[in-house]
């Protein structure tokens, strides 16, 4: 069983996850403002230097096997909205979990779907619970 989890990471000094999502109606997860004190983590009790988010593009565990063309589309049509908001950094991540062999693939359209967002894919793969 595979299961993989893809977002992106949206970054900047400036960068309001709550005025992006009131801009684009995206759906950001774990935001921080700028100027926040951390609660927790390794800069707990202190002022964060920028503004971040998470953008959820794919989780088969609430859609399993679902296709990432729309959801990155989705993402490529807001990325100037975003940028022009202060998102000066932006990096997708893919984590994928698995049990047994850890073999899973992307289909042309998604190939090129990630490839014309030009940002940075980090793919992580960890062995899952039993």
């Amino acid at each position: 069983m595979i299961r993989r989890f893809l977002y992106c990471l949206l970054q900047g000094e400036a960068f309001s996850p709550a005025l992006a999502v009131a801009r684009t109606g995206l759906p950001l997860v774990d935001a921080n403002e700028p100027g926040e004190v951390a609660p927790s983590g390794r800069y707990a009790g202190e002022a964060l230097a920028q503004g971040s988010a998470l953008l959820p593009l794919l989780d088969d565990d609430v859609a399993p096997g679902a296709s990432l063309h729309a959801p990155l589309g989705e993402l490529q049509a807001a990325l100037p909205t975003l940028r022009a908001l202060g998102a000066t950094d932006a990096t997708l991540s893919l984590l994928v979990t698995y049990e047994g062999p850890c073999h899973f693939g992307l289909s042309p359209e998604e190939l090129g779907a990630l490839a014309a967002l030009g940002l940075p894919l980090d793919v992580s793969c960890h062995p899952g619970a039993a």
